[in-house]
């Protein structure tokens, strides 16, 4: 199943991995629609037509049925088809990379929301769940800044999250628009640039 972390899964009989896909389709759909803090776990079990008590045999919380709702929503921006990036060098992916990631959240708001809850989490299972989603997002950007070495690359990765995750909660409080978000990206982006430049030309 998409966005699976361990074999309990597969282990279910069949008829139970079904039932267990209508919970977090019916709990995708009203994330579609409604704010996350909105939605009661009696809303999701009533969409699936399952038993409240039911529901929680699969999932312990709210918190663990989103936290698979939104990895197994955003896992494919970072498995994605990449042809859209031949041609484009490092940077121009880059700033490709969070104009999409901007873009996914102007479409489906209620879902970055709902990470941004979950992030500061204090269930450890949820928290695993969430640290893999950020392995997953990170690495085509690791990648694309591996040429300035390991830990560079990843000090980077991490402060463009936090630039992108800011400026989504910026734009969930109405704090920005969508064009001032992404004149600001595009701003990081070049400062970020500049900082390749400086090492393909030997400045550490």
């Amino acid at each position: 199943m998409p966005g699976q972390l361990s074999g309990e899964t597969l282990e279910l009989p069949a008829y139970q991995r079904v039932r267990r896909q209508r919970i977090l389709d019916a709990a995708k759909s009203l994330l579609k629609v409604n704010d996350y803090e909105s939605i009661q776990i009696r809303d999701v079990a009533a969409e699936a037509n399952v038993a409240l008590g039911t529901l929680y045999r699969y999932f312990s919380s709210k918190e663990h049925l989103y936290a698979y709702v939104v990895h197994d929503w955003a896992v494919p921006f970072g498995d994605s088809d990449r042809s859209w990036a031949e041609g484009l060098n490092a940077i121009e992916r880059v700033r490709q990379l969070l104009g999409m990631a901007l873009v996914a959240f102007e479409k489906q708001p209620n879902f970055y929301k709902a990470i941004i809850v979950l992030r500061s989490t204090s269930d450890p299972e949820v928290s695993i769940l969430m640290h893999r989603l950020g392995e997953v997002l990170e690495g085509p950007l690791r990648e694309e800044f591996s040429m300035l070495g390991s830990q560079e690359a990843e000090d980077i990765t991490v402060m463009v999250w936090c630039v992108l995750m800011d400026l989504v909660a910026r734009l969930a409080a109405g704090d920005k628009t969508m064009d001032e978000a992404h004149r600001v990206a595009d701003r990081f982006v070049r400062m970020i640039g500049l900082r390749m430049q400086e090492f393909a030309a030997g400045v550490s």
